[in-house]
């Protein structure tokens, strides 16, 4: 994931716009655009026509625009078979492939397989598992297709498995995609802002409560989930999976540090460094598409000074984090952290009771034991937190403010008990 990150930070601060808007959508095109193909082998055999030959000596480097990093880590193998892709393999761990392309949305097609022996396979391509790891017979060939949208410029393919081969990689580039008449906004964040199932009453996040402040031109596309940093967000596809369907003028809302702060989880804990390269990511990536990111910083939590009554900030580190890249890059911010916590401060430790998700038990079937939890929200807290960052946004120089809509509550409840 941090290959090459700092030249392409350097790169990042040089393209802070968008190109002019010059997008397609897929009807317009019938086929995508071949890049490259690669036959991987010893070099003894024939190549595939139309294919790059590729064997366990191809070193990547800059002039040439694709290899191995470590070419130590590769074998190449022959087989006694006549079609020109299944006759031979490389196999390689520890390393990987890599291939300089353009940022951009790309088509992959993986074929792997060997006549003589079984052998499992996934494949991992940057730091994605975009193919699960199977077991494949011998004589059996897996070719599959998989969509990446690429962000730093340099594809990095890794095999994941026992005896794994790779034959042959095709890469064609995907058409861009057209904006719609309206703006979707897209939302990747953690549980905090979090669509949950009714079952999970009263607990609700701020990105399920969003459209509520928001013209019903507005579509919100709620990607936020559980548990999540910004790092985990990443590694499993998720920014991903919204880069590969966002469109121009769409907007990226990115909120992450609750889980990116718990290093006592390693899988999703980053240094500050780190996430503030992540959060890079997050930003050029939804720029490359021609979208508009905002950066959010990270609401705060149910965390007060028991002597004054006064909120404690938050994950202060990571808020200055995202704070920084948005000054940077020149991204649009929303500061939920200061936002947030003002108005805990207004409704002091024991209202903020009614934000959070505190309930007596009995009164919920999700908790029956009753909850009291200073991170996650109950409906009417989702509700007032959308709220402060729907008033963020209206303030914002963007087209986004002229489609929110801001009411305060009414009625404050409070925190649901046993009568």
């Amino acid at each position: 994931m941090l290959k090459k990150r700092n030249i392409w930070m350097l790169i990042c601060l040089c393209i802070l716009l968008p190109p002019p808007n010059i997008s397609l959508d897929h009807e317009s095109i019938i086929a995508a655009e071949e890049i490259q193909k690669f036959d991987f082998g010893t070099g003894e055999s024939k190549v595939e026509k139309g294919y790059t030959r590729v064997t366990d000596t191809t070193a990547y480097s800059e002039e040439q625009g694709y290899g191995f990093l470590d070419t130590e880590m590769v074998t190449a193998i022959q087989f006694d078979v006549e079609d020109h892709i299944q006759m031979d393999a490389v196999s390689f761990t520890d390393t990987s492939f890599e291939i300089d392309l353009e940022p951009g949305d790309y088509e992959i097609t993986v074929i792997a397989g060997d006549p003589t022996e079984s052998m499992s396979l996934g494949i991992l391509a940057e730091n994605i598992q975009k193919i699960e790891e199977q077991a494949l017979d011998s004589g059996e060939f897996l070719e599959e297709t998989f969509e990446l949208a690429l962000i730093d410029g340099t594809l990095s393919i890794q095999l994941t498995g026992e005896n794994t081969r790779l034959n042959s990689l095709t890469i064609n580039k995907l058409p861009k995609r057209r904006p719609a008449d309206h703006p979707t906004v897209y939302v990747a964040s953690d549980s905090t802002a979090q669509t949950y199932a009714p079952y999970w009453k009263p607990q609700a996040g701020w990105g399920q409560m969003l459209d509520r402040f928001a013209a019903d031109e507005i579509t919100v596309a709620n990607h936020a989930i559980s548990g999540r940093s910004s790092k985990t967000f990443y590694t499993e596809g998720r920014l991903d999976n919204i880069l590969r369907e966002i469109k121009p003028n769409d907007y990226l809302f990115i909120q992450f540090g609750h889980n990116d702060a718990t290093i006592s989880r390693p899988e999703r804990y980053t240094t500050v460094e780190e996430f503030k390269v992540y959060l890079t990511d997050y930003v050029m990536g939804g720029r490359q598409r021609e979208a508009i990111p905002i950066l959010i910083t990270p609401v705060n939590r149910r965390d007060f000074n028991a002597e004054t009554g006064e909120f404690n900030i938050s994950f202060p580190e990571y808020k200055q984090g995202v704070e920084e890249v948005a000054e940077e890059l020149d991204v649009l911010l929303v500061d939920l952290n200061s936002l947030s916590r003002a108005y805990f401060d207004e409704m002091g430790p024991k209202g903020t009771k009614a934000i959070f998700l505190h309930a007596d038990s009995g009164l919920y079937e999700a908790f029956p034991e009753g909850v009291a939890d200073d991170t996650h929200f109950q409906e009417y807290g989702a509700i007032q937190v959308a709220r402060l960052l729907s008033e963020g946004i209206s303030e914002l120089d963007t087209p986004l403010a002229g489609y929110i809509d801001v009411e305060e509550a009414e009625h404050v409840p409070s925190a649901p008990v046993n009568e």
